[in-house]
């Protein structure tokens, strides 16, 4: 599973870093995904409640 962001996208509504801090974070200004950081079903349900749709899951098996 891999996690992805567009910026051009994204709110800024703050639902994923509020939600799992340890996996979306903010540092040095940037924002950064650590996907060690939880649960891939907590992942999954935080991705999908993005409200812009900003946060997309690859699946390892899938092509990219």
């Amino acid at each position: 599973m891999k996690v992805t962001y567009d910026a051009k996208t994204c709110i800024h509504a703050g639902n994923c870093v509020n939600s799992l801090p340890a996996v979306f974070k903010i540092i040095n200004e940037q924002f950064v995904i650590d996907p060690k950081g939880a649960s891939e079903a907590e992942i999954r349900r935080t991705v999908a409640n993005c409200p812009s749709g900003a946060l997309q899951i690859t699946d390892s098996d899938t092509p990219e």
